[in-house]
């Protein structure tokens, strides 16, 4: 029931932001003449200007207002954002104001056979610049409640971002030039508001309706305000009731992850309980289970919950999120339960799109680490900006080795990285190869820097690398405001053991035997030696090479 009410408050919007759109559009071809406003809503405006398209817009309307009123009168608080206030507001304020317009058109369009063109429309406001005041504030009101629905519901869109300045630029472009456009066509209309024969000509459908019709219509406006102010009252007293009525079913605690507690009402979702008790949470979509920025980790009491709905299993699903991850605007407890935030409550969403729980999944990488030997040594001949200075230059060609042979960096340690290969699915199968041709250019550009570093320091740089392959989590991790897509496990770990050995060797590469062996590279058999590695009770068969004996594998 949530899911086909979401997709039907979806639906109704974007059928009303269609119409809004070109109707805007309309009015700015008023810039070129009313003619031309007329001959575009004669054409492309008839979409909408016939019963099926009449149907479909009032019926998306009046669905659309009922679905604003559902929702005001089963939320249990009014702790909003400022955007969801905003949008409440406008929302709640399109409807007094687009019914005066509706019932100057359309009504007398139906009962009178009036047509609503752009010649008789603006003649009206001609006349009546308080018309026009309306026309005017209804335009703001309704652009920009259309614009934070559209911007808050395609944000959770993948490569919206990218099309952000666009965005706005048509945000603001297109009510400015439907203003002009209405500017415009008041100027032209003053040619004719002083010629009783033109206007007779106008209003000549307006002046054969009977007075009492006429009468009747000018009163509906007002009619129809008292009757919204009515039903939305009638709303916030059955929302007032509901609450009382939940009041009285019981409550239940919330344990949270610091140890504090707090009590809800029963039928209060976990989002609006912790909103209540004015407790920062992350919802970036307002609570209607669009994103996953509400997320938390339920312990105790996790068995007493009703399994997700269908657009809370949709949105867990598509995060890949572990056992016991909910959302809190989709649980609405019985019994307490005790609950671990997973979004930092001020996190932005393109820093909070990852995972739930450990935030990553398993596949099989190569890992490669690399480190500079002797940099502590370094640091005792050369004067400390010069080692900055060094060390830029040591991952600035690092760096550019791994984007020529396809590798990712992954984490900075200090004087050495980690990086991943076969991120790519392309690629997969010729990750090591990537792995040793990143190595190999690694050699060669260190090889030409500590040509110049030997003429302009005195100094050149050594490094070790090893290189290992296998199942890993691979994810975005780390700080919020820094993350990085890297990954963790038991094979990223020998991966480091392995580099850590190149010293105790006497050799610049290791690298695993099995690794070779999954893509069946040839390698010495008098270089395969097994290792001790650290933390691990069985060794570890790899070989050795030294920089100028390395496979020759092209960049691709």
């Amino acid at each position: 029931m949530q899911r086909i009410e979401s997709q039907l408050r979806l639906a109704t919007g974007l059928v009303l932001a269609l119409y809004v759109i070109q109707h805007l559009i309309n009015h700015a071809f008023g810039i070129v003449s009313i003619e031309a406003a007329e001959a575009y809503r004669k054409t492309v405006g008839l979409m909408f200007q016939n019963l099926p398209g009449l149907i479909l817009l009032y019926g998306s309307l009046l669905f659309h207002a009922a679905l604003a009123l559902r929702s005001i009168y089963r939320r249990s608080s009014w702790h909003m954002s400022v955007w969801q206030w905003l949008q409440l507001l406008l929302g709640l304020s399109i409807l007094p104001l687009v019914v005066g317009h509706a019932v100057g058109n359309r009504s007398f369009d139906l009962l009178g056979d009036v047509d609503p063109n752009y010649f008789y429309v603006i003649t009206s406001i001609s006349l009546k610049p308080e018309f026009l005041v309306k026309l005017g504030l209804l335009i703001m009101v309704i652009w920009a409640h259309m614009t934070i629905g559209l911007h808050f519901w395609l944000r959770l869109k993948h490569g919206y971002h990218r099309f952000v300045p666009y965005a706005y630029a048509l945000a603001i472009l297109i009510p400015t030039l439907a203003y002009v456009g209405v500017f415009r066509m008041l100027q032209q209309a003053k040619a004719w508001l002083g010629d009783p024969q033109r206007l007779d000509q106008i209003y000549a459908a307006n002046n054969a309706m009977r007075r009492s019709d006429v009468e009747f219509l000018r009163g509906l406006e007002a009619q129809a305000w008292i009757v919204m102010l009515a039903l939305l009252m009638l709303v916030l007293i059955a929302r007032q009731i509901r609450i009382w009525i939940q009041a009285r079913r019981g409550s239940y605690n919330i344990t949270q992850a610091d140890g504090n507690k707090l009590r809800a009402l029963q039928g209060v979702s976990l989002l609006e309980a912790l909103r209540n008790a004015r407790i920062p949470h992350a919802a970036v979509c307002g609570g209607r289970a669009r994103c996953t920025t509400c997320r938390v980790r339920v312990g105790g009491g996790l068995n007493q919950l009703d399994p997700p709905n269908e657009l809370e299993a949709r949105a867990l699903k598509r995060i890949k999120a572990g056992k016991g991850i909910r959302l809190a605007c989709q649980l609405h407890p019985q019994a307490d339960l005790e609950i671990t935030p997973l979004v930092m409550p001020n996190q932005t969403l393109s820093g909070s799109l990852h995972s739930g729980g450990v935030q990553g999944h398993e596949e099989y990488v190569i890992a490669m680490f690399v480190d500079m030997r002797g940099s502590t040594n370094l640091g005792e001949r050369v004067l400390a900006y010069d080692v900055v200075f060094i060390l830029n230059r040591f991952f600035t060609e690092l760096s550019s080795a791994l984007g020529d042979s396809h590798g990712h960096y992954a984490q900075f340690a200090g004087d050495g990285l980690m990086a991943l290969y076969g991120l790519d699915p392309a690629r997969k199968q010729r990750a090591c190869r990537d792995a040793l041709a990143g190595a190999r250019e690694m050699f060669r550009r260190i090889g030409r820097l500590n040509q110049q570093l030997q003429r302009e320091f005195g100094e050149t740089v050594q490094m070790g690398i090893g290189i290992h392959g296998g199942e890993a989590i691979v994810g975005t991790m780390g700080p919020p405001k820094t993350p990085l897509l890297t990954a963790v496990g038991d094979n990223i770990n020998i991966a480091a053991r392995l580099e850590a050995q190149t010293k105790e060797q006497g050799c610049d590469l290791i690298v695993s035997v099995a690794t070779l062996a999954r893509e069946s590279i040839d390698f010495p058999a008098e270089e395969v030696i097994d290792i001790e590695v650290r933390g691990r009770e069985n060794q570890v068969r790899v070989c050795r090479f030294d920089s100028d004996q390395l496979p020759a594998f092209d960049l691709e």
